[in-house]
C-alpha cells in the first residue's frame, strides 16, 4: 500500500526517476517549454521550482556567490544548463514561486495518454506577444494588438493606398 508516500513512481526505480527529472529539466532550460505526459510534467514542476530557487541565491553584485551556487547545481545538472538556469533565475528575482506553468493538451493518439506542455512563466514571449497552443500541441507566438481598431484602420489605409496606385497606373496607359 502507498500510504503517506509522496510523488509518482512513473514506472521507474529511484535512480531512473531522478535521471528522468534531470534530463527533462535540462530540456526545459534549453528550449523554454517541453511537451510531455501530464504525470511527468506534474512531477517535474516542483523539481524545477526548487532548482530555480537555488539558482536565485546568486547575488548579481557579489561575484563570489556564483561559483558556490553553480557547484551546488552542478551536482544535479550539466554546467551549461546550470549557467543557463542562473540566467533564467535572474529574471525571477522579485517573483516568489510559480516559475512554471502546465498547459493541458488533448490525449496522445497512440495510447491516449494525457499530454501537457510545461513552460517557464514570463520567459520567451514579450509583452506584445502571447503564446497560443494549437490543438496538435504546437506552440505559436502571436502578436496581440492593444487597440483592435488600430489594426483595422491600418489595413483600410493600406487598401486605399493600393487602390490609388492601381488608378494611377491605369491613367498612365
Amino acid at each position: 500500500m502507498r500510504k503517506r508516500k509522496q510523488g509518482r513512481t512513473l514506472s521507474r526505480n529511484t535512480t531512473q526517476r531522478q535521471a528522468l527529472k534531470r534530463t527533462m529539466l535540462v530540456s526545459l532550460v534549453k528550449f523554454g517549454s517541453i511537451k510531455t505526459t501530464l504525470a511527468k510534467a506534474k512531477e517535474l514542476q516542483p523539481f524545477t521550482e526548487r532548482m530555480i530557487t537555488r539558482a536565485k541565491k546568486v547575488d548579481p553584485k557579489d561575484k563570489t556567490t556564483l561559483p558556490v551556487v553553480l557547484q551546488r547545481l552542478k551536482k544535479e545538472l550539466p554546467i551549461e544548463s546550470a549557467k543557463k538556469l542562473v540566467k533564467i533565475a535572474e529574471g525571477y528575482q522579485t517573483r516568489i514561486g510559480g516559475y512554471t506553468r502546465i498547459i493541458k493538451l488533448s490525449p496522445r493518439l497512440s495510447d491516449t495518454a494525457k499530454m501537457a506542455i510545461i513552460e517557464f512563466v514570463g520567459l520567451g514571449s514579450d509583452k506584445g506577444e502571447k503564446s497560443v497552443v494549437k490543438s496538435n500541441g504546437a506552440k505559436k507566438a502571436v502578436k496581440k494588438d492593444d487597440d483592435k481598431n488600430a489594426s483595422k484602420d491600418s489595413t483600410k489605409k493600406e487598401l486605399k493606398k493600393k487602390k490609388k496606385v492601381v488608378k494611377k497606373d491605369s491613367k498612365d496607359k
